[in-house]
């Protein structure tokens, strides 16, 4: 029996085509609103001597930093930058589920959903204990 009639559902070669861009589009995405962030930041405010202090309030939320990138502010768009870098593994393991489902591989299934578990919980575990900044 070949592993096509094994696994229905997409390939394995094109899973892991379709893995690889996401990975790729996303640091690649990342990288370039990071880097328009601090061009933005060191035309603006490069010749100003650093001050180091906490973020701005309106950068401590999703939504404020959605909203702050939406008007260009530099430092809106460097923190927008990071949360795509940070969800760009987490678009993948996610993805992972929706192939291994097609697939009908449901141990993978099962062990994909235990690894998006442990992954959301130690992104989301500061902050639902009430000491995280998002």
């Amino acid at each position: 029996m070949s592993q096509q009639s094994q696994h229905p559902g997409p390939s394995e070669e094109r899973v892991e085509q379709v893995m690889g861009n996401l990975l790729r589009i996303g640091v690649m995405a990342s990288a370039l609103v990071v880097l328009l962030g601090g061009l933005l930041y060191l035309m603006h405010d490069g010749r100003q001597p650093a001050q180091f202090q906490a973020q701005p309030q309106e950068l401590r939320s999703l939504a404020g930093i959605v909203r702050q990138a939406a008007v260009l502010d530099p430092l809106g768009l460097i923190m927008l930058g990071l949360l795509l870098l940070i969800a760009t593994p987490v678009a993948r393991v996610i993805f992972s589920v929706a192939a291994f489902v097609l697939q009908r591989d449901y141990l993978y299934v099962l062990f994909t959903i235990l690894v998006l578990v442990v992954l959301l919980y130690s992104l989301f575990s500061g902050y639902l204990s009430g000491s995280g900044a998002l």
